[in-house]
């Protein structure tokens, strides 16, 4: 019987260290990037929405933090266009999963003269720590 319960609390002892580590592993980002505008201003975009990153399998079991510099520009509609990774350490770990959370950001547009305008040479880093 006294086996039972410390195989339950070796199971509940893993499931909150699983949990710690999804909080853990959620990425610091700013609040918003910056573009260039077809009038050449740079100007700071607002994320208004991110999705939850998630940390590939394969890196968390062999303890591998890292980051990918993304590029892409961001159409008058807001839709990301051209997404690439410019930099990545270490190469290809983590370039699928850094993709995948930035195209589900969301952007407030920026605007010239009352209107939306598309924005060029936006970068964005994610950073990948377990801690």
């Amino acid at each position: 019987r006294p086996m039972l319960s410390i195989k339950q609390n070796h199971g509940k002892v893993w499931a909150l260290m699983g949990c710690l580590l999804c909080l853990l592993a959620t990425p610091s980002f700013a609040a918003s990037v910056r573009g260039t505008l077809p009038s050449g201003d740079v100007v700071d975009i607002e994320i208004v929405k991110t999705p939850k990153l998630k940390y590939p399998r394969r890196a968390q079991r062999l303890n591998v933090e890292g980051y990918v510099l993304l590029g892409f520009d961001l159409s008058k509609d807001g839709e990301i266009l051209d997404l690439r990774v410019i930099e990545s350490q270490p190469r290809l770990v983590f370039d699928k999963s850094a993709m995948k959370f930035v195209s589900g950001f969301e952007f407030a547009v920026p605007e010239e003269d009352g209107n939306t305008v598309p924005a060029t040479n936006i970068s964005f880093r994610v950073r990948f720590r377990l801690q």
